[in-house]
């Protein structure tokens, strides 16, 4: 465990966090949330999740000693690519959410790492404002199925996840009965799937490299000789593969 000196006493990172983790949970408790280990959480509409999640640094990575805030949204039918989802857990992870990001990124900027060798009570006021200014209000807006289908798009930094839109506004409608507007969403998602994978077939990708840098892409090895872009040919066709089979256990087609 990594450890800080400050004023000849150690303090763990697990301390900090926790010092964080604690004054943020005061501060959203108000609206529901109840601690889970890392996770805050409160669930609305009966079943829809909304998260906080403080993600410690990786030491294999180099990032050991910073922390993250990531927030994010579960629709049940979205997370479970079913019209008829269960509730079986007292709350659900940021990883189990369709809707998702991460404090910097929510404000316009790009993601924040925190140094937990900084000023804790500097973090814990950045964490809350940016908490209190961009998500918050978003979670209360986006508080129900009928409020995720009109105001969704409305949030585009919260959703790092926006390509699936269509395909998650099917599963909303088909739980919500309305099968025939999911079929409309489900084609219309899929003809973009397929759109996409004959577009990288036939036209490739783009790809920045820097001179030297190599790439490994659809059995392709690629070497940049100088800085530039270099095209990519090919592509995937499992998420079309997956595309059918979902089609067919909803009965959609």
């Amino acid at each position: 465990m990594l450890m800080f000196s400050k004023k000849a006493t150690e303090i763990s990172t697990t301390q900090i966090v926790d010092k964080i983790e604690s004054a943020v949970l005061d501060f959203v408790k108000p609206y529901g949330f109840k601690k889970h280990g890392r996770t805050l959480h409160r669930f609305v509409s009966g079943d829809i999740s909304q998260v906080i999640h403080f993600q410690s640094g990786m030491s294999t990575k180099g990032m050991k000693g910073l922390l993250c805030v990531n927030v994010g949204i579960r629709i049940p039918e979205c997370s479970e690519r079913t019209f008829s989802p269960t509730k079986d857990k007292k709350y659900y992870q940021e990883y189990e959410c369709t809707i998702r990001s991460r404090l910097g990124i929510v404000s316009g900027k790009q993601e924040t790492w925190y140094d937990l060798r900084k000023k804790t009570d500097k973090i814990i006021k950045s964490i809350i404002d940016e908490l209190d200014q961009y998500v918050l209000p978003a979670y209360e807006e986006l508080n129900s199925r009928d409020a995720i289908l009109t105001h969704r798009k409305d949030y585009p930094l919260l959703d790092n996840m926006h390509h699936l839109v269509a395909l998650e506004e099917c599963m909303i409608y088909g739980y919500l009965g309305n099968i025939e507007k999911a079929k409309e969403l489900f084609e219309a998602y899929y003809k973009s799937a397929v759109d996409d994978y004959n577009d990288k077939m036939q036209n490739g990708m783009q790809y920045y490299l820097e001179k030297g840098n190599r790439i490994v892409y659809m059995g392709q090895v690629i070497t940049a000789e100088k800085d530039g872009y270099i095209t990519l040919r090919g592509a995937n066709h499992a998420h079309i593969d997956y595309l059918d089979e979902l089609a067919v256990s909803l009965d959609l087609r």
